[in-house]
């Protein structure tokens, strides 16, 4: 994915979704490889603290700072529509109105898009894969203090398909999300015993 992202810092809109289509489903997995990393966890013990009164100093500046890998997948929104562009449309809001309102500019995939979001996603999820533990602990942590505070958001993995997945997808992203999410809900369901060994 990064060899796909140019050296600038603006990238077409069709390129951007190329990448996306990877990308998507590539965290799925890590979210699924942590949920199994996390199955002979105990569950941690939690008190209830309050948020620190001043920000938490940091050496680095916030464009430098790597983001916290997002351990629970987006929800998918019910119920909400898919509106498609259907043309300019109408540009006079009243009758009596002299000036007509300015028309919207439409999107094309020859846009210009900044990549900063795309960068910072894929240091996110490197910086996951090369602490597995500590994001699983981490997983437990916030899994255990939601709990205790009664949020019902306690699964990382959305119900239904998982973000990214594509039906009868051949590419190996594809294979790899279809298997991790079949893993992850047995071991969720049913801890693996001694001799299943996930690499």
């Amino acid at each position: 994915m990064l060899s796909m992202l140019p050296d600038g810092g603006v990238m077409a809109r069709a390129a951007k979704r190329r990448v996306l289509a990877l990308l998507l489903p590539s965290e799925a997995c890590l979210r699924r490889v942590i949920v199994i990393a996390m199955r002979r966890m105990k569950a941690p013990v939690v008190k209830a603290r309050a948020a620190p009164a001043k920000p938490v100093p940091r050496n680095e500046t916030k464009a430098q700072r790597v983001p916290a890998f997002g351990l629970f997948d987006p929800r998918r929104q019910v119920g909400a529509e898919r509106t498609g562009h259907h043309g300019a449309g109408p540009r006079i809001g009243f009758f009596d109105e002299w000036v007509p309102r300015g028309q919207k500019s439409v999107p094309t995939d020859e846009d210009e898009l900044d990549t900063t979001t795309l960068r910072r996603r894929i240091a996110a999820m490197q910086r996951a894969l090369d602490d597995l533990p500590g994001q699983a602990k981490r997983l437990s942590q916030i899994i255990a203090r939601r709990k205790l505070t009664g949020n019902r958001k306690v699964r990382a993995m959305r119900p239904g398909r998982p973000p990214g997945h594509r039906d009868k997808g051949k590419r190996e992203v594809d294979e790899m999300l279809a298997h991790l999410n079949y893993l992850a809900l047995w071991v969720l369901e049913e801890p693996p015993p001694d001799w299943v060994v996930a690499d």
